[in-house]
C-alpha cells in the first residue's frame, strides 16, 4: 500500500503501533528462534520509539520540499512493511513449535529427513534478522543526520486507551436556499407541451463545492418526493459503464436484484418500469460526455411522462453538451457561511457565542477554506468538540496551508491536516481503505471483518470486543468525514 507523502509520517505512527503490540506479544511467548531473543525483540521495540518520536518533525520537514527526509521516510515505511512480515513469519514459526511441543508426535526419522532443509530456512530466516537489525541501526543514524527533533508529547502512548466515541447531531444544509429554490423551481415547475419529455441538470462547479450535497437535499425534498413516480441515485464517478448505471437504476426503482442480466435485458425492463411515470434520476460525479454512452444510457428514458428529469453532478464541462443541457454553476460560499458550517461540525452550534475565544481563529480558518463547503466539514470535523484554543491554533499555523503554489488544493489540504489529527488507531483503519477505488462501495461489516483480519485492532481486545471495536472505529470515521455512509433509495 503506497501512501501519500504529506500523510506518510502520520500513517507510520499508527502503524508503529501495530508493530510494538506484535512485539510486545512475541516477546511474552520467551520463544527463541534463528536469532530472535526476547532481548532483541525488547531492543527493536525501544528503536521503533525513537525513530516514532520524530516522525511529526520528519513530516514537517517534508512539507519544505526537502528531499533527503522524503528519502528517510520511504526507508523507514519500507522497514516496517518488511519488519512486518518477519514478524508474522516468526509468530507461525512460534506457534508451530509450541504445537510440536504439546503433540510431540513427530518421529525422529522424519525430523532426519527434512533437517537439511530445515537447517537451510533457519539460515534464511537469520539472515533476515541481521538484515533487518542493520537497517534499523542505519534508520537510527539517518536520524541524527537530519537533525530531526523528537516530540515527547506527540510519542505513541502505548498503555493509554482510547476515547470513548461521541455523536454529532445530524447534518444541517447551509448557505445553498438561494440554489435549492431555483433548481426545486427547475424540477417541479409548470411543464408546457412544448417542453420534452425527459430534461437534464446539470449542477456543475469544483470539487468540494457542495454539488453532491445540494443534489442530494433536492432528492430528498419532501415535495420532490410526491411530484416524482419513480426515483434513483447512482454514484458513477469518473467510470461510465453504461450496464452498471443501468442495473443501479432499475434495482433502485424495483427493489429487486439483476445480476447477471446483460444491457439489452436490462433496459427493456427500465423501460417498461418507466413507460408513462414522471420520474427523478440522480447521477451523481459524472465525469465521461461521450456522446455515445450517453445516447445509449439515455435510451430507456425516453418513455417517461412529461417533467420528468435528470440531475447531473460534475465539473466536466464537455458533460454538458449532452441534450443541450444548461449548467447550474455553484459558486463557493460566503465567509459567513463557512464560519457557521466551521461552527456547527466543531461545536454542535451555529454560531460562535458560546465560544467566543474561538471566533476570530474560526474565521480565519474558514478563510482559508475559500468557501468550500467539503473542506469546512472536514476541518469541523477535525476540531469536533475541541475547546483548547491552542489545538485550533496548531491548525491555523500548521505548514500544509504553506505548500508551494500549483500543489495547493484547499480540500486535498484540509484531508491531510484531518488525517494528521486523527488518533492512530483512526490513522491505520482509514489508510487501509486507499486499496480501494474512489467511490467504492461495500458493506460497513464486510470493511470492519477486513479490519480484523489485517489485524489493523487493538490486539490487547477480547475477541468477543473486536468486532464492537471495529464498529466504533467505522462510526468515528464517518462522523469525522473521512467515510461516507450511503443507502440506496
Amino acid at each position: 500500500m503506497a501512501i501519500g507523502g504529506v500523510v506518510l509520517g502520520s500513517f507510520l505512527v499508527s502503524f508503529f503501533q501495530i508493530m510494538f503490540n506484535k512485539l510486545t506479544s512475541l516477546a511474552l511467548c520467551h520463544v527463541q528462534w534463528e536469532g530472535i531473543s526476547t532481548t532483541l525483540l525488547e531492543k527493536w521495540k525501544a528503536m521503533l520509539v525513537t525513530i516514532n518520536g520524530v516522525l511529526d518533525d520528519a513530516e514537517d520537514k517534508q512539507l519544505s520540499d526537502n528531499p533527503q527526509v522524503k528519502l528517510w521516510l520511504d526507508d523507514v515505511q519500507d522497514l516496517a512493511y518488511d519488519m512486518e512480515a518477519l514478524l508474522d513469519e516468526f509468530a507461525i514459526k512460534t506457534a508451530q513449535v509450541e504445537s510440536e511441543a504439546e503433540s510431540n508426535t513427530i518421529r525422529g526419522l522424519e525430523k532426519c529427513k527434512f533437517s537439511f532443509f530445515g537447517q537451510l530456512r533457519s539460515l534464511m530466516f537469520e539472515n533476515k534478522v541481521q538484515e533487518i537489525n542493520g537497517r534499523l541501526k542505519t534508520i537510527i543514524t539517518g536520524k541524527a543526520h537530519l537533525s530531526l527533533r523528537e516530540n515527547i508529547a506527540d510519542k505513541l502512548n502505548y498503555t493509554s486507551k482510547r476515547d470513548p466515541t461521541t455523536s454529532l447531531p445530524e447534518p444541517r444544509f447551509f448557505g445553498r436556499e438561494k440554489e435549492e429554490a431555483l433548481i426545486l423551481e427547475l424540477l417541479i415547475g409548470e411543464v408546457e407541451n412544448s417542453d420534452p419529455t425527459l430534461s437534464i441538470v446539470p449542477i456543475v462547479g469544483m470539487g468540494g463545492i457542495g454539488k453532491t450535497a445540494l443534489a442530494q437535499q433536492l432528492y430528498n425534498d419532501a415535495i420532490v418526493n410526491g411530484y416524482f413516480g419513480r426515483r434513483a441515485w447512482v454514484c458513477v464517478s469518473n467510470i461510465f459503464y453504461v450496464l452498471d448505471i443501468t442495473k443501479t437504476i432499475l434495482q433502485s426503482i424495483t427493489s429487486l436484484s439483476y445480476e447477471g442480466e446483460d444491457l439489452n435485458g436490462l433496459q427493456v425492463k427500465l423501460k417498461d418500469n418507466l413507460f408513462g411515470k414522471k420520474f427523478l434520476v440522480g447521477l451523481d460525479g459524472v465525469w465521461n460526455g461521450n456522446y455515445e454512452k450517453w445516447t445509449n444510457l439515455l435510451k430507456p428514458f425516453e418513455v417517461g411522462a412529461k417533467g420528468s428529469k435528470i440531475i447531473v453532478t460534475t465539473h466536466n464541462l464537455p458533460v454538458l453538451s449532452i441534450r443541450g443541457a444548461l449548467p447550474y454553476p455553484l459558486e463557493e460560499l460566503s465567509l459567513d457561511n463557512c464560519t457557521t458550517l466551521l461552527a456547527f461540525h466543531a461545536l454542535g452550534a451555529t454560531n460562535f457565542e458560546s465560544h467566543s475565544n474561538l471566533e476570530t481563529i474560526g474565521k480565519q480558518l474558514a478563510e482559508k477554506c475559500k468557501g468550500l463547503p467539503l473542506a469546512m466539514k472536514m476541518l469541523g470535523s477535525a476540531l469536533r468538540n475541541e475547546r483548547n484554543l491552542n489545538k485550533w491554533e496548531a491548525i491555523l499555523n500548521n505548514k500544509i496551508w504553506d505548500l508551494p503554489k500549483g500543489k495547493k488544493d484547499e480540500v486535498l489540504l484540509v484531508l491531510k491536516l484531518s488525517y494528521a489529527h486523527l488518533p492512530s488507531y483512526l490513522k491505520i483503519c482509514f489508510a487501509y481503505c486507499e486499496v480501494f477505488s474512489k467511490d467504492y462501495e461495500i458493506e460497513g461489516n464486510d470493511l470492519v471483518l477486513l479490519w480484523i483480519a489485517e489485524g489493523l485492532l487493538d490486539g490487547q481486545e477480547a475477541k468477543e470486543n473486536i468486532l464492537r471495536l471495529g464498529w466504533d472505529h467505522f462510526d468515528e470515521l464517518v462522523l469525522r468525514s473521512f467515510l461516507q455512509p450511503w443507502v440506496h433509495p
